[in-house]
């Protein structure tokens, strides 16, 4: 398998996306006390939806359902 063809071919706003959304997922605690402090606990779960669409966009950006991207 040719990595460099592989590698060329993947879209750096979708693979950015993709992991933004993840961390946002993945972490939305840790960010959500970081950043709000003591009102962090109601901002959770908006917090993982929107992380959530982060990286659905992002997927869709890698498979290619967004042209031009």
């Amino acid at each position: 398998m040719d990595w460099n063809k592989l590698f060329s071919r993947l879209s750096v706003p979708g693979l950015t996306l993709l992991v933004v959304g993840m961390i946002g997922c993945f972490q939305a605690t840790k960010l959500c006390r970081l950043v709000f402090r003591e009102r962090g606990e109601r901002w959770i779960m908006p917090m993982k939806l929107v992380g959530l669409a982060l990286a659905v966009l992002g997927a869709l950006i890698l498979l290619d359902v967004i042209p031009g991207l």
